[in-house]
């Protein structure tokens, strides 16, 4: 991997690799026009807008797409510290493999280096948008995410992994009370005993130690936590990620978000339902 550096003033240099393919990707991020929102530059005169209008999967990860067949993946953790650190109108370019580089698994390397380069909000963002009503999603009995009205934006997450660390497991972030390094470095997981399946169907092809938390069947990890319970921090990470598809900054909302047992597939189909809220 390929730290990312600024290399000049009017734009971003990023380099790394795909956690799909494993292959090299370099991303270029300028800064965008006022209401133009994030949008993915894949191909000569090709825009992919960061929305849900765009997500063509979310299994496991998200991919968005343009009608001309091309497509972007795991673009959640490059969202989410976009949404943390306040900003939203980007132009990221991306070259070589369809997918942004997974870096160190996290949305700590993003952070980093967009927080050096980009005029941001000098303070912590001012919540300005009300929610006027509960929004559940229940997506069987274990899955479901719901919000209710609230100050500011907060979340609890909680997992049921076979795992012991991670049976009954639950994290809490008050986007006011606390940091963004409580949710950034957290890395993305999984277990061991998957990688070899999933590697034989074309996937995690740049999974390393370096870049992704694994579950041993043991019950340990394959590298030390970074954070207490950090795959349950990731999950929260992913859940900004994909919040901000909705087309604005998700801590902007006052609204508490409860989440158990979710993915990016019943995180976006919530966000829809959360949007519509906004607008009745």
């Amino acid at each position: 991997m390929t730290s990312p550096t600024p290399t000049q003033t009017e734009r971003l240099h990023v380099e790394g690799t795909g956690l799909i393919t494993g292959l090299p990707v370099q991303v270029t991020i300028r800064q965008g026009q006022p209401g133009d929102g994030i949008l993915f530059e894949v191909g000569d005169d090709i825009e992919i807008p960061a929305l849900l209008e765009t997500v063509v999967n979310a299994d496991r990860g998200v991919t968005l797409g343009h009608p001309s067949g091309k497509t972007l993946s795991i673009v959640e953790h490059f969202l989410c510290a976009c949404s943390l650190l306040g900003l939203s109108n980007l132009r990221v370019t991306v070259q070589g493999a369809p997918e942004l580089p997974l870096l160190d698994g996290s949305a700590a390397p993003w952070v980093d280096v967009m927080a050096n380069h980009f005029k941001r909000p000098p303070s912590k963002l001012v919540p300005d948008m009300t929610l006027p009503q509960a929004v559940f999603y229940e997506h069987n009995e274990k899955t479901r995410l719901y919000a209710l009205p609230a100050s500011h934006f907060k979340i609890t997450y909680s997992v049921d992994f076979p795992h012991p660390g991670l049976e009954n497991a639950f994290e809490h972030w008050d986007s006011l009370a606390e940091t963004t390094e409580q949710i950034a470095p957290a890395r993305t997981f999984g277990f061991v005993r998957e990688l070899p399946i999933l590697q034989a169907q074309g996937l995690a092809k740049g999974v390393s130690l370096e870049n992704t938390l694994g579950l041993t069947d043991e019950g340990g990890y394959t590298t030390p936590l970074r954070l207490n319970n950090e795959p349950v921090r990731h999950k929260m990470l992913d859940l900004i990620g994909d919040l901000t598809l909705m087309g604005f900054n998700p801590l902007r909302m006052k609204a508490h978000i409860y989440a158990f047992n979710a993915g990016h597939n019943s995180h976006t189909v919530f966000a829809k339902r959360f949007r519509q809220a906004l607008q009745t």
